[in-house]
């Protein structure tokens, strides 16, 4: 049976107003925890989600939090299809997306084998050694300019557990590691040769971004006035408390 134009139409609008009824879409990474992870039922878990949730809460704006892997969900940004929560900013970033104000700060961390690197003072010490990363992360302009540069070997994987049980076997000299999931693995006991080494890389702070072709600016404006709110309450802490302990 021949399409009528009618038909054709109909079609064509289909995935728009599909699209149109599943809200605001955020992507996080799939297994970043416990700041952004997908749960045993595959919904998304963490801090961030917290986070995102309470804000366009009050909003109004629906939204809808996806768990994708972290290369996945940056090309998805890259294309416009969905904004990002939990991102550094960097120069590059900066340059093709809208940001909003810190959700959060992250403290990084190097892990290191005990009786490998002993001093971590700046990015220079890691001078010829294999880094552990994970994939499709910025570690901030710094390191990443340094990475380039070939200043060490950089090991991406998918997650801090695979770059712990690397640690712990020898394959890596150390890893860069949120503070915060690098000591949740170290009390795990499941890597007793591993240990983290006193000063931080660096301190990056989190941001809900969306491609500046999506025209979110406005968007994000009220964003960062609820963000705002959010601290000024206390209620901010109270989620990443709570977004920590999930």
């Amino acid at each position: 049976m021949p399409l009528t134009r009618r038909t054709c139409l109909a079609l064509a609008v289909a995935p728009l107003a599909a699209r149109a009824t599943t809200g605001l879409v955020i992507a996080i990474d799939v297994q970043n925890p416990p700041f952004m992870y997908a749960g045993r039922d595959g919904q998304p878990r963490g801090v961030y989600p917290l986070l995102l949730r309470a804000v366009f809460a009050r909003l109004g704006v629906p939204l809808r939090v996806i768990c994708l892997p972290w290369t996945r969900a940056l090309a998805g940004l890259e294309r416009a299809e969905h904004g990002v929560g939990g991102l550094y900013a960097t120069a590059e970033r900066l340059a093709r997306c809208d940001f909003s104000q810190p959700l959060h700060v992250e403290t990084l961390k190097i892990y290191a084998r005990r009786g490998g690197l002993r001093v971590f003072d700046r990015i220079d010490d890691l001078r010829g050694l294999r880094v552990g990363v994970l994939r499709g992360w910025s570690y901030g302009d710094a390191f990443d300019a340094a990475h380039r540069a070939g200043l060490f070997l950089a090991e991406p994987v998918a997650s801090d557990v695979q770059n712990f049980g690397k640690l712990e076997r020898g394959f890596l000299d150390v890893a860069v590691v949120i503070e915060q999931s690098g000591e949740a693995l170290l009390a795990s006991g499941e890597f007793p040769s591993v240990r983290s080494l006193p000063n931080p890389l660096t301190e990056n702070p989190t941001f809900i971004a969306f491609n500046k072709s999506a025209q979110q600016r406005r968007l994000l404006t009220r964003v960062d006035e609820q963000l705002e709110k959010l601290r000024r309450s206390g209620e901010h802490a109270r989620l990443v408390s709570l977004g920590l302990r999930d």
